[in-house]
């Protein structure tokens, strides 16, 4: 096996030669690991500057998941809130004399007229104006916009004053099944008052010649 001879501090000695014992001898493969060592081995700053490189990979991947929670907790609180507004819209529309399928239309028409306020003791639905719900319900269905939503026997006598077919003497006619049977019972009950009144109008905004 072929030794090396190693000076470990070749400017010390007499006259500029090495101490005896400040040689030792080493073998080829021994010398080969050394080398590797000393140059695989990485500099302070080029690890410094790796560890570096990991903080700011790792801070992203926390900054991302953070934003990936936050919009999932949004889109939880938005479809919250929409079951609340349906909820409570549902409950004041209860037992209200509406033509068949007017609760799930109307509920569509007013979830966005609502809003959820959270309280001390929890979340609660008004309306934007700050109306309870029931209260903003009832005002809403007793306006014209939203009469037709209304069984026809719900909203009083369909003769004009005057007409010997009185309500109150002569035959109800069955509330309407449909939607469509509710509009055109509220096209015929205009067309009725027109023959009483001429400029009164008919249909859509329309008069009578």
């Amino acid at each position: 096996m072929t030794l090396y001879r190693i000076l470990l501090n070749p400017d010390q000695g007499e006259g500029g030669e090495p101490a005896g014992d400040e040689m030792v001898s080493i073998s080829a493969s021994e010398l080969e690991a050394l080398r590797l060592a000393s140059g695989g081995a990485a500099r302070p700053s080029d690890a410094a500057a790796e560890a570096e490189d990991r903080l700011r990979e790792a801070e992203r991947r926390h900054d991302e998941e953070l934003s990936r929670l936050a919009k999932k907790a949004e889109r939880w609180e938005g479809a919250f809130k929409a079951a609340l507004k349906e909820k409570e819209l549902a409950a004041a529309l209860a037992g209200r004399p509406l033509v068949p399928g007017a609760a799930a239309q109307l509920i569509k028409l007013w979830r966005e007229e609502l809003s959820v306020v959270d309280e001390a003791d929890g979340p609660r639905v008004a309306a934007r104006d700050g109306r309870p719900v029931a209260e903003a319900v009832a005002s809403w269905l007793s306006g014209p916009e939203y009469a037709h939503f209304s069984r026809a026997g719900s909203r009083g006598g369909t003769a004009p004053p005057g007409d010997s077919r009185s309500s109150a003497t002569g035959p109800q006619p069955s509330p309407p099944r449909t939607l469509g049977e509710a509009v055109l019972d509220r096209w015929r009950e205009a067309a009725q008052a027109a023959r009483r009144d001429p400029a009164a109008p008919i249909g859509l905004g329309r008069r009578r010649p």
